[in-house]
């Protein structure tokens, strides 16, 4: 599967607009992941669509070239525009990510998102516990300390933690896992907020992520493989409960856009 950074719901800077056929997209795009465009229908027609959206035919083929680049759509011969089948997405594209975690957050999705973090996280942190210089372990370190000093459900926090983990996959040593952060970074921003609705034990949270930069810092692998995978598995039970006690399919309300 093709990893891809997003770019239709990026915001864009104070007071200016958006490209029309990034609305667009978006707009599309969401009600692919939403179900109500659902694998194998057939778009209508460009002079609808692009009545619909009040874009331009130009701006309605750009977006629908950005989500067929997503995995989302495809040119059916005499069929037309066409909804891919769902296991045919890029579900690691930062759009796509926000998209359905945007419409209704499902068990299964988190599940699906803790089950990628545990083959993908303790062996990074494995790997930074052999491999990351000096310059990275004090940034994973800042970066931990930035976690302490905030407040637990502030977007600061939030923040400082994706900070963390991402400067873990930078400092494996390992380029394709360095590439692969942004990707999931929509993913643990959903956990990440969910997870804060559940737990109120901030300092529980902090000793967890400790004993992760601990191991790396003492360059232990088999310690930080060990402690990276035993921070996942309460946070996965915080994320789940958060979103049980909010209503299964909730809307979560926070993208990666308010992290950068």
């Amino acid at each position: 599967m093709e990893v891809a950074r997003g770019t239709a719901s990026k915001r864009s800077p104070a007071g200016a607009r958006r490209p029309r056929h990034t609305a667009t997209a978006e707009a599309l795009g969401r009600r692919i992941v939403g179900g109500t465009l659902k694998p194998g229908a057939v778009l209508p027609n460009a002079d609808l669509l692009a009545r619909e959206y009040k874009v331009s035919r130009p701006a309605l083929r750009e977006a629908i070239k950005l989500l067929a680049g997503k995995g989302l759509l495809e040119m059916a011969p005499r069929r037309g525009t066409v909804v891919r089948p769902r296991d045919q997405w890029n579900r690691l594209d930062d759009d796509v990510l926000t998209w359905e975690s945007g419409e209704a957050a499902t068990m299964s999705f988190i599940n699906d998102l803790f089950e990628l973090r545990r083959m993908i996280e303790p062996e990074a942190a494995a790997l930074a516990a052999q491999r990351a210089s000096s310059a990275g372990i004090e940034a994973i370190g800042e970066a931990l300390l930035e976690m302490s000093k905030a407040n637990f459900t502030s977007i600061d926090s939030i923040r400082a933690d994706l900070d963390f983990h991402r400067a873990i996959l930078t400092h494996s040593g390992n380029d394709f896992l360095a590439t692969f952060g942004p990707a999931i970074e929509a993913s643990m921003t959903v956990t990440f907020s969910m997870q804060r609705r559940r737990s109120a034990d901030s300092k529980r949270f902090i000793q967890d992520h400790a004993l992760v930069y601990q191991a790396i810092r003492n360059r232990d692998p088999d310690a930080a493989r060990q402690a990276s995978l035993a921070l996942l598995t309460p946070a996965e039970g915080d994320a789940l409960a958060g979103m049980d006690a909010a209503g299964v399919g909730v809307s979560v309300d926070l993208d990666a856009a308010d992290l950068r």
